[in-house]
């Protein structure tokens, strides 16, 4: 699993997007669409990532515990 979230990071900004169709502010599509985030909107970036990450499944704790069991 970790290898597929890895891979789908760059698709983030367009899923992400296309999830939030008519619900995301005109910043926020400025942001996913690469504008430079100042440093008062990391935190808004950072929470659209975390956001799409949940509705992905992508749960990084379980990723952590899954590698370390198989590390084992």
């Amino acid at each position: 699993m970790t290898a597929e979230w890895i891979k789908e990071i760059k698709n983030f900004p367009e899923q992400y997007k296309e999830m939030m169709k008519g619900l995301l502010s005109k910043r926020q599509i400025e942001l996913l669409d690469g504008d430079p985030i100042k440093s008062h909107e990391g935190m808004i970036f950072g929470g659209m990532y975390a956001d799409w990450k949940k509705r992905k499944g992508y749960n990084i704790e379980s990723i952590n515990i899954t590698k370390k069991i198989n590390e084992e």
